[in-house]
């Protein structure tokens, strides 16, 4: 992605890691930047997942590449 302009950064589960990983590979982007999120999200109480989502926000956007 950043080839062609773009900054990108793929969101998945600990549960899909290697996958997201492949699938960039696969797709020709092979440094797509992965930030991984706690599996499972779904059945965990919302509170939590919002927690989740606090304790990840900086750390997302320093994969990304923003600099604080």
């Amino acid at each position: 992605m950043a080839s062609r302009g773009k900054t990108a950064v793929a969101v998945v589960t600990q549960e899909f890691e290697a996958l997201a990983h492949t699938m960039a590979t696969n797709l020709g982007y092979p440094s797509l930047r992965i930030h991984v999120l706690p599996y499972p999200l779904d059945t965990r109480p919302e509170k939590e997942v919002r927690d989740i989502a606090r304790e990840h926000y900086r750390p997302l956007l320093r994969t990304l590449g923003v600099k604080q």
